[in-house]
């Protein structure tokens, strides 16, 4: 596995065309930056507890943004009334049961440059490409799904103000 870091930026290709979304891949492409501005900058000098723990908790955060995101997803599918719900949201467990075993390995066996990168590229490569083929076919189906009496603004809205009702 390459041990080298790498910048992650967002781009416009990677846009859903639904704002709420876009929003927060952008926000979670930001702490993944974060995540792996530290860890490049740790693998540059001797770690310690301090700078490790640092790094774990900021996979943690990570990891726990993703599942809020996974979140808001999930309600827009169940309220939208998204057939293929259920293959998404194993698809959002999977990646919540991975990122959580490399937490968990970092906090127990330690700091490695090696698993510092396997975090960075695992949780890039796999959202960038949720982004592009999962969540895409969501949005093609919340597109079809709207009418021409309601623009996908207003139908987003209404499943948004119906979720927000529930809790």
């Amino acid at each position: 596995m390459n041990t080298e870091f790498f910048e992650i930026t967002w781009t416009k290709d990677l846009e859903t065309g639904i704002a709420v979304l876009d929003e927060q891949h952008h926000r979670y492409f930001d702490l993944l930056s974060n995540y792996i501005a530290k860890a490049a900058n740790l693998a540059k000098t001797t770690p310690n507890t301090r700078k490790v723990l640092d790094l774990a908790e900021t996979l943690n955060f990570l990891r726990e943004y993703a599942k809020e995101h996974f979140s808001t997803e999930e309600a827009v599918m169940q309220e939208a009334g998204y057939a293929e719900y259920e293959q998404h949201r194993d698809e959002h467990l999977y990646f919540l049961k991975h990122v959580e075993e490399l937490h968990n390995q970092m906090k127990t066996v330690g700091y490695s440059v090696q698993l510092a990168a396997e975090v960075e590229y695992y949780t890039a490569e796999w959202f960038v490409a949720h982004i592009r083929s999962v969540d895409t076919k969501l949005v093609q189906f919340l597109q079809e799904k709207s009418t021409e009496d309601s623009s996908l603004t207003l139908f987003l809205k209404k499943i948004y103000e119906s979720i927000l009702g529930q809790h």
